[in-house]
């Protein structure tokens, strides 16, 4: 009889346990997705802001969707100075009118319906003042750069080096994506589509008030984007550039975690923890970042 009580308690307890998961499961909160700006503006180029949902990482065949119904506005907050973003397709807002200025701050606001407004703030610093680009030969496939940076005022400074001839001039086309700049930059691809591959080991950023930085530099004028190059003078001349970032607080935070982001493994594993990407929007997620560049040749 003792034993007919417990296998009834037991089977109760079951029962009741199925009953919770049950009711835990009918319970669960529909998944309601966030607002994704991906925005970077650069002193002098067009206005450009990408709206998507977040996805629903728990349910399979979720996808990004575009945001084509917003209300999208950029303020200047020294005069107040709204400029309107209009859509353009596919989720991308632009703006060629008062396009940003140097040591300027900038206001996001996005008005999307059923959201809270979305808001974020960044400016575009000045140019970086750099003298004293020094290269010394290092071997066949190696240049040693170093260059010096004067500023009066704390600066976040990120560079790599490009080449460019004229069949493959510097490409100055702006999309205003995050991720593509910055992929540009943590796979040391020139952006017009040669391979100078800066060594790992050196750093190519720096939080400081000015400075000198040194980096070496690897020609591989045999193996660009993984071709060989069988007749490198056909295309003329090709010349080296130091390519210098001067990013606001924002984009350089972005830049760093993102940069951690990329060497991390196992994103996908359970028992891993992927290192957070820094996002200054509010009441959303991604980036809103100003941005200076500028090249200087490296003899």
């Amino acid at each position: 009889m003792p034993g007919s009580k417990y296998s009834i308690f037991l089977l109760f307890a079951m029962l009741t346990i199925s009953a919770c998961e049950e009711d835990f499961l009918l319970l669960r909160p529909d998944f309601k997705p966030s607002v994704v700006v991906n925005s970077i503006f650069k002193a002098g180029k067009p206005w450009t802001v990408n709206l998507t949902y977040s996805k629903d990482i728990l349910t399979s065949g979720s996808e990004i969707l575009e945001i084509t119904n917003a209300e999208v506005a950029v303020i200047e907050k020294n005069n107040g100075r709204e400029i309107i973003l209009r859509h353009i397709g596919k989720g991308v807002y632009q703006s060629d009118i008062y396009p940003p200025l140097p040591d300027k701050t900038y206001e996001l606001v996005v008005n999307v319906p059923g959201y809270q407004v979305v808001k974020a703030t960044s400016n575009a610093p000045q140019k970086a003042n750099v003298v004293n680009i020094i290269s010394d030969y290092v071997d066949q496939n190696t240049t040693k750069v170093n260059f010096e940076i004067k500023d009066n005022i704390n600066n976040y400074y990120i560079w790599n080096f490009i080449s460019s001839n004229p069949k493959n001039p510097i490409d100055s086309n702006f999309t205003g994506n995050p991720k593509e700049l910055v992929t540009s930059i943590i796979k040391y691809k020139n952006i017009s589509g040669y391979l100078n591959n800066l060594s790992i080991l050196n750093e190519n950023d720096a939080a400081a008030q000015g400075g000198t930085f040194s980096t070496n530099i690897t020609d591989n004028k045999n193996n660009i984007d993984g071709q060989t190059e069988t007749n490198p003078d056909e295309t003329g001349i090709t010349k080296r550039y130091l390519r210098l970032l001067t990013t606001s607080k924002d984009l350089y935070n972005y830049y760093k975690t993102v940069e951690k982001f990329t060497a991390a493994d196992n994103h996908n594993s359970s028992f891993s923890h992927s290192p957070e990407i820094y996002s200054n929007i509010k009441n959303g997620l991604g980036i809103f970042a100003g941005y200076t560049e500028e090249f200087k040749e490296v003899k």
